[in-house]
């Protein structure tokens, strides 16, 4: 039989895929607080210019639209997410973006993007690409969104240090560097690679990151 700490870990890990409700609310406004390394790291990475079209899947609380906002002057930025919650929450924290047209929020699924074909300069995503179901696929699909030329810039965790100072890679990382890179290169990416970026909290992050 699942225990009440079973259950409630698997709850929390369902609110960080899809946050919904209140407690959702609250996982999205942890994760604001938690993610500002990676924000800045990957905002900084992705080179902004102020008529980029931008893509963010995944966008949480909306911090990185915010941030993106004060860059992205002339430009428009769209934000895919699976969260009717979170939808609300990042259009409230970017209320005067989303009035002005400037923000596009949408509830959506990676797995089905509503875009057309060379739409973007830039796609970004923070911590949300453990939970695609289809890594291969999506790839393709971001590929086809992507501007020639366009950058994507994909941000997760692969690498957990405990205690002792000691990292401890996951699997998903050989994943990332044998299968996924590899089949970004075979279709339709000029460049790929994974790159490694600031420690936070207790984990490493990297960012699969693609040129078109």
């Amino acid at each position: 039989m699942v225990n009440l700490k079973d259950r409630f870990g698997a709850f929390i890990n369902g609110q960080h895929r899809c946050p919904t409700g209140f407690v959702g609310r609250l996982v999205a406004d942890k994760m604001v607080r938690q993610h500002q390394p990676e924000h800045g790291w990957a905002i900084s990475e992705l080179a902004l210019q102020p008529t980029d079209e931008v893509l963010e899947i995944g966008f949480g609380g909306g911090r990185a639209i915010e941030l993106m906002v004060e860059q992205v002057t002339q430009g428009h930025i769209y934000g895919i997410d699976l969260s009717p919650t979170m939808v609300r929450s990042a259009g409230r924290r970017n209320a005067q973006a989303v009035y002005e047209g400037r923000v596009i929020l949408q509830q959506g699924n990676v797995s089905a993007l509503p875009f057309a074909d060379q739409q973007f300069d830039k796609i970004l995503s923070i911590h949300s690409l453990y939970f695609w179901s289809d890594i291969p696929q999506a790839m393709q699909d971001l590929c086809r969104i992507l501007k020639p030329g366009g950058k994507l810039f994909l941000v997760l965790a692969t690498t957990w240090i405990n205690a002792d100072g000691e990292k401890i890679v996951d699997p998903l990382q050989a994943t990332l560097e044998e299968q996924i890179i590899p089949g970004m290169l075979e279709h339709g990416f000029s460049i790929a690679y994974l790159a490694h970026g600031p420690d936070n909290r207790q984990f490493n992050n990297v960012a699969v990151v693609g040129v078109r």
